[in-house]
């Protein structure tokens, strides 16, 4: 049974979720390259072979394709049936939170909301290994097991990499990587008897091993990359990050290990850090204060005066950039809904995410 408060905060923020989802139209590198490989899925009728422009691509796992694919032939739109399946995934996660604040916390971060709305893989592979963190948390290994075999199906080996702190923890439990097993191996093997070497070639070779110690993929970044993206990804809440204390074992290792894991590599972006979100947010919201709620809600009614103008700000400096007259009326509601966090966390923070969207 989901309790109220998590139920009616869900439900609020799926507005900011799906309300503007396909009015962009997919754009960037990956989205129209994925969005194209769940279509060709769709209509060839072949689920094991990822084919991009009439050649198989094994940059990624087939779980995306998959979901899109199957909206696909469900009837929507393109662009829909490419972001929809991702934007219900990253929202229905809220539910399997540990508690109404991590929920509230995980779901109005910046990086969990703009990742929930792109036809991308970080997503697809931050839901599943997180649902296997915590179902494991909750002593249900073979449910977690499928979880886990999900996650490599949406982004490869990187989820049993990210796994090992908690899998130590239950080294003892087997239960788990059988039915992960189960879930993940069939595909892995049947695109390797369709397409024999090449595919371990150009996917665990080239964009596993590759792309951990190897300049080529020209995404390379200072060790320390990761620190500000981290505060970036937990906007409204990174003041929050401070009060975080050494509890929450399992959730603290996960985000620690992961951190570490992905600094070492080579190549990094931003969006890789995605699935370290969801235990960010368990150490966050077992540490929250009443002005939190205030800051985060008037840092997400100030969102939307700021973006428009934060790009020119850092190309041009901050008295170069052109700042919209009509910009200002948000800025006048900052302190009204910090007000109202204040008084009312949980619902004033709510309304502070869904006005944007509505207004």
């Amino acid at each position: 049974m989901v309790p109220k408060p998590l139920a009616w905060g869900v439900a609020a923020l799926s507005i900011p979720y799906l309300f503007l989802l396909a009015t962009s139209g997919i754009f960037g590198a990956d989205e129209p390259r994925y969005a194209a490989i769940g279509h060709q899925m769709a209509a060839s009728g072949d689920w094991i072979t990822p084919v991009l422009w009439g050649k198989p691509w094994f940059e990624k796992p087939p779980l995306l394709y998959w979901m899109i694919a199957g909206f696909d032939l469900l009837g929507f739109p393109p662009d829909w049936a490419a972001r929809l399946p991702v934007a219900l995934l990253g929202l229905g996660f809220l539910f399997l939170m540990p508690g109404a604040e991590a929920a509230l916390v995980l779901g109005t971060s910046v990086g969990w909301l703009a990742l929930s709305q792109a036809a991308v893989t970080d997503i697809p592979l931050a839901v599943c290994f997180n649902a296997w963190l915590i179902l494991m948390l909750r002593e249900r290994p073979w449910l977690a097991g499928v979880a886990l075999g999900a996650a490599v199906l949406a982004k490869g080996l990187v989820p049993l990499v990210l796994c090992l702190p908690v899998a130590f923890l239950y080294r003892r439990e087997w239960r788990h990587w059988v039915t992960c097993v189960a879930v993940a191996a069939p595909w892995y093997l049947a695109c390797y008897a369709v397409n024999g070497k090449v595919f371990i070639d150009e996917f665990i070779v080239k964009h596993h091993i590759q792309r951990f110690v190897s300049p080529d993929l020209q995404h390379v970044q200072p060790w320390w990359f990761y620190l500000p993206v981290l505060a970036g990804l937990l906007f409204p809440w990174t003041a929050a990050l401070l009060r975080v204390r050494l509890a929450e074992r399992p959730y603290l290792w996960t985000a620690i290990w992961g951190l570490l894991f992905f600094s070492a590599s080579r190549n990094k972006l931003p969006a890789y850090l995605l699935p370290l979100l969801p235990s960010f947010a368990m150490l966050i919201a077992a540490r929250l204060l009443r002005w939190h709620y205030a800051v985060a809600a008037g840092l997400l009614v100030a969102l939307p005066a700021a973006a428009p103008w934060l790009p020119d700000a850092f190309d041009e400096g901050l008295s170069k950039a052109p700042f919209a007259i009509t910009a200002w009326a948000w800025f006048l509601v900052v302190p009204v809904a910090a007000f109202a966090a204040w008084r009312f966390p949980k619902r004033g923070l709510i309304g502070a995410a869904m006005l944007p969207s509505v207004v």
